[in-house]
């Protein structure tokens, strides 16, 4: 059909964002942006001793709640994770994090040596390849 996709990014701060390689991204919106959204990214966090902060914790339960798909790449699993959508559910990340995750995190069953794990409604990938992976997945999914 002819439908429209919008894609935005949100901000927990305000600003630039700087990713990993000096790649810098120009928000479109604070966390308000997520009360219409179908699909969340989480396309990784600051480090993982970094505390999610409570406001985007709430804004990702909120729109689970009322059927957002929630999607993480590599340790944007522990932006999930400290929402607590986790608890109780099957969910992966990079190699590199799977014994933080299984400690900090004992409510989730972690599944390791997989590129992603689709939940249904919490989809959660591995490294940045496996997150394209899975991402390839939802679209063939949803709109193949």
């Amino acid at each position: 059909g002819d439908e429209w996709y919008r894609f935005a990014v949100a901000g927990v701060d305000s600003g630039e964002l700087r990713a990993t390689g000096g790649i810098r991204l120009i928000t479109d919106g604070d966390l308000t942006l997520l009360e219409t959204a179908d699909l969340i990214v989480v396309p990784g966090w600051r480090g993982l001793d970094s505390p999610v902060p409570p406001a985007l914790c709430a804004a990702l339960r909120k729109a689970n709640a009322r059927g957002c798909q929630l999607l993480s790449i590599c340790s944007g699993v522990f932006v999930l994770a400290a929402a607590g959508l986790l608890d109780g559910r099957k969910a992966t990340t990079h190699w590199r994090y799977i014994e933080a995750l299984k400690a900090r995190y004992p409510a989730i069953e972690v599944v390791e040596d997989v590129l992603y794990q689709d939940d249904g409604d919490i989809l959660t990938s591995a490294g940045s390849a496996a997150g394209i992976d899975l991402c390839l997945h939802v679209v063939r999914r949803d709109y193949g």
